[in-house]
């Protein structure tokens, strides 16, 4: 079997949301390793997701809680045989799908993760994950990219927008979310979109135009955009009060850690991606000494 060459990019978000969640989250981990029911099947908006936790560890200095999520993929519909048979894709036991890989660090209110799936959103994932370890469900959880640089909250600089360039391959459209911007959500829907295709789009913006994309659009695009691997290159243009002109680059305003292996398997064994993560989670401490 040929080996393949996966690349890799690790994710950092800040959990944004009250410090009752975190004392909560440990205790609930806790005692599923306690009770041995380190496996669950849960649905969520329609999908069934896999949650296995492994066992709690030390990585730099820090405790750490690993989890792998497997999101349940429906889009296989057949399975084919030399033969010619074809028949549908029965699973008794379990799902399939893609898998997801977490660390989630309480004492740093930080989550680090990836996916060598299909670029649907590492943040929406890692939300529902981080929910099913809440004890008051009126607690709100949210995950936010951790800026390496300042470019990022120089959006609402902006005062007169005039363009927003974008690359992003067509296969992280596949499966958007109700609440993706419509932008995303019409590119989503268009009959042209085929296979793996890279879509490059330089959208000129014109506020005072009905059909325009106002501020708020654009804030959300980028804020939707920024959150997907696929999307490789990410630029707003615009002046702010003065009238002085800024360029903005959003393809390395983030931290993340970058890495590529050689397997001989389609996916990544929990070992290899536990050191993965691991590693990544050493290079951010070390970038934030």
């Amino acid at each position: 079997m040929n080996k393949l060459k996966k690349n890799i990019t690790v994710r950092f978000y800040s959990i944004e949301t009250n410090d009752s969640f975190f004392a909560g989250l440990v205790s609930n981990y806790e005692a599923m390793q306690n009770i041995g029911n380190l496996t669950r099947i849960i649905s969520i908006r329609n999908k069934k997701h896999l949650i296995k936790a492994s066992d709690e560890n030390f990585y730099s200095g820090l405790k750490v809680y690993p989890i792998t999520v497997i999101r349940e993929r429906n889009t296989w519909q057949t399975k084919a045989t030399i033969d010619g048979k074809i028949n549908p894709i029965e699973v008794n036991q379990g799902i399939i799908g893609d898998p997801y890989f977490f660390l989630i660090v309480p004492e740093s209110k930080i989550v680090v993760g990836f996916t060598t799936g299909p670029s649907v959103s590492i943040k929406s994932v890692g939300k529902s994950l981080l929910e099913q370890f809440r004890n008051d469900r009126a607690t709100s959880i949210d995950l936010e990219l951790i800026p390496k640089e300042k470019e990022f909250s120089r959006l609402t600089e902006i005062n007169d927008y005039s363009s927003l360039h974008f690359k992003i391959s067509s296969s992280s459209l596949t499966d958007v979310s109700d609440n993706a911007p419509q932008l995303i959500r019409d590119l989503s829907s268009a009959p042209y979109l085929e296979g793996n295709m890279q879509l490059s789009l330089d959208l000129a913006i014109d506020e005072h135009n009905d059909i325009g994309l106002s501020k708020e659009n654009v804030i959300e695009i980028v804020n939707y955009l920024s959150n997907h691997d696929d999307c490789t290159v990410l630029k707003v243009k615009g002046k702010n009060e003065d009238g002085s002109s800024i360029n903005l680059d959003f393809s390395n305003a983030f931290f993340n850690y970058k890495t590529d292996i050689t397997t001989r398997h389609k996916y990544i064994g929990e070992k290899t991606a536990h050191e993965i993560l691991k590693d990544a989670l050493k290079n951010f401490i070390t970038a934030n000494l």
